[in-house]
């Protein structure tokens, strides 16, 4: 085996060795406060290629279970991975009851989020629960 064949088989290794490291977006998030202190845990998972996520809860600004339309509700679509690590797909906003272009980034125990419409973008820090 030449030393040129050894330093290629040396790199893919280092580099599938890298790609299984990538922080996974799956498991259990806390979305932040919205307007009025309720929170919401989403479970994301995979669909297919990509990756979804559904309202497992709300809660209160005390942090008690409280009634929402939005339990049981998908809130992650279509999210698929892109090349550099971030993700990108579509996220319902309870508050409109819209369909918003979004991407994501994942880092240890955070999720960043950021949603845009026509006019405006909004970002989102999401918190690893499970």
């Amino acid at each position: 085996m030449s030393k040129f064949t050894t330093f290629l088989i040396i790199l893919c290794l280092s580099a599938g060795a890298s790609l299984a490291r990538a922080d996974v977006p799956l498991g259990l998030w806390q979305s932040g406060p919205d307007a009025t202190g309720t929170v919401v845990h989403v479970r994301t998972k995979p669909c297919g290629r990509a990756l979804c996520g559904r309202v497992e809860r709300a809660k209160d600004r005390r942090g008690y279970d409280t009634p929402s339309s939005a339990v049981g509700r998908k809130m992650l679509w279509d999210m698929m991975a892109q090349p550099d690590g971030t993700y990108e797909g579509k996220i319902w906003e309870p508050v409109g009851n819209r369909m918003l272009v979004a991407g994501m980034q994942v880092q240890g125990n955070t999720m960043q989020l950021r949603n845009c419409d026509a006019t405006a973008c909004q970002d989102a820090v999401w918190t690893r629960l499970r």
